[in-house]
């Protein structure tokens, strides 16, 4: 195999490999459905609870990411504190090493099996069964993709220039991170480098001199980086909430990789012994083992810091929207104190949840007439936020209800459950934002007279909403 074929290999597995591990995520958060949200809101009243929800989180849906953006979604919607949310992403960052586990595991080879088996259960009418073809499907992509990397990883690392890449990396730790970050950043996808660096570790088993351990640790450590770098660039034009989220993350790996690099030498040879000790030599899975003790390690010396990085982020990024949601709205406490008191904070509630769909209704027009991938999230998101109030504020108005309340307030109690259902029922745009969506792949766009009608409907409805 010449050079320019071996690439092409490497950069194809590349692909597959990020094409299997997106659409396992996607397949297995299809799966879960609404039940993480509800798992995530009620499992985390305390941070400690947080980091366990934020390992089990990412381990079933295999994204980091995915599990920050629910997380996201319900710190907007006031459901959990801000502490909370730090767990799950410390929680977050050990569940995604799971996947370098996997990636050392010796069933690779079972890769086209899992893409017939994905395959044919693609084609079953039952939505879950097709979901979890897709996680299998994905999987098996994933699989298939490493072994395409591989076959084009071996002739490049037998080349000179190769070989003297991987010297320099085993003598200059500050290069190595450097490349981990850059590489991170550049694939978007910590898993992908991290798979990379494994098959690349395992070649050296097979006679090829690739990279030692001294050099896949440093660069172990900037992958960690650069993962954080691809979080902080989605924050970008985001809310207050995803800023914060996004810093805790840079925080967290910056702070590991800090640590770890004061410590490179014993650190290194604690790996060393974990595969003499226990693995064969130039394992895949000394690589995980680098990578979990790595993200463990930090969050158990940061867990008892985490108020003072909530200070910190809070402090530099500072709240500047007015409308908050009062601490007073679900506090069952005031339901026996003051009924009266619980509904008049029912109707804050009622106000801020408006607020929300006033904002879905803007992002809704705003895709209806360009396509950008990142308002279908922000989307999903809303929509989730605003089916959680109507859960949560009808609830709370049953509670409110066997108090008893004098007649005029039991009116009351009954006309503030309209506008809540009202909203649940505007919340339905999500079906809009589909519906564009789908016309977008097919490359179906609206007409001039079409766009003109649209903007008109859009306009009725607007102004009436002000």
């Amino acid at each position: 195999m010449n050079y320019s074929d071996a690439l092409m290999y490497v950069l194809g597995g590349l692909a597959l490999f990020l094409f299997g591990i997106n659409m396992l995520s996607d397949s297995l958060k299809a799966v879960a459905g609404n039940k993480l949200k509800v798992i995530i809101e009620k499992s985390t009243n305390t941070p400690l609870k947080g980091v366990l929800v934020g390992i089990l989180l990412t381990v079933a849906i295999q994204s980091s990411s995915g599990a920050t953006v629910l997380t996201i979604g319900l710190l907007r919607a006031g459901l959990m504190t801000f502490s909370q949310s730090v767990g799950i992403i410390m929680g977050a960052n050990i569940g995604t090493t799971v996947t370098s586990f996997v990636i050392g595991l010796p069933v690779a080879d079972y890769g086209p099996i899992m893409l017939a088996i994905g395959m044919v259960m693609h084609f079953f009418k039952r939505k879950k069964i097709k979901h979890i073809g897709g996680a299998i499907f994905g999987l098996g992509m994933l699989f298939y993709g490493l072994k395409t990397m591989e076959a084009g990883l071996k002739p490049l690392a037998a080349t000179s220039q190769a070989e003297s890449m991987f010297v320099s990396f085993s003598k200059n730790w500050f290069l190595g991170t450097i490349f981990g970050t850059f590489f991170t950043t550049v694939v978007q996808s910590s898993s992908a480098s991290i798979g990379v660096l494994q098959k690349l570790y395992a070649l050296n088993a097979e006679g090829i001199s690739s990279i030692q351990l001294t050099g896949a640790v440093p660069i172990l450590l900037g992958a960690n980086i650069g993962t954080t770098v691809t979080a902080f660039i989605a924050s970008i034009g985001g809310n207050k909430d995803s800023k914060r989220a996004a810093l805790i993350h840079v925080m967290f790996n910056l702070i590991a990789a800090t640590l770890f690099l004061g410590v490179l030498l014993p650190y290194e040879a604690l790996i060393q012994y974990i595969e003499d000790r226990f693995l064969h030599p130039y394992s895949m899975l000394t690589i995980a083992f680098a990578h979990a003790i790595q993200n463990i390690v930090t969050a158990i010396l940061l867990f008892g810091f985490i108020k003072y990085l909530i200070r910190f982020v809070k402090w530099v990024i500072k709240d500047d929207r007015v409308e908050r949601l009062p601490e007073e709205v679900f506090d069952e406490k005031l339901i026996d104190e003051s009924p009266v008191l619980a509904l008049e904070f029912v109707n804050k509630g009622i106000l801020y949840m408006g607020s929300i769909v006033k904002e879905y209704f803007d992002l809704t027009r705003a895709y209806s007439f360009k396509e950008k991938a990142k308002l279908v999230e922000e989307a999903d998101g809303l929509e989730m936020l605003i089916d959680t109030y109507d859960e949560k504020l009808h609830d709370y108005l049953i509670k409110i209800s066997r108090v008893g309340l004098d007649r005029y307030n039991s009116r009351r109690l009954s006309e503030v459950s309209t506008p809540i259902r009202d909203f649940e029922r505007i919340g339905d745009l999500t079906n809009i934002v589909e519906f564009f969506e789908d016309r977008y792949q097919e490359s179906q766009f609206l007409s001039v007279d079409g766009t003109s009608d649209l903007n008109q409907l859009y306009g009725r409805v607007g102004n009436d909403a002000r």
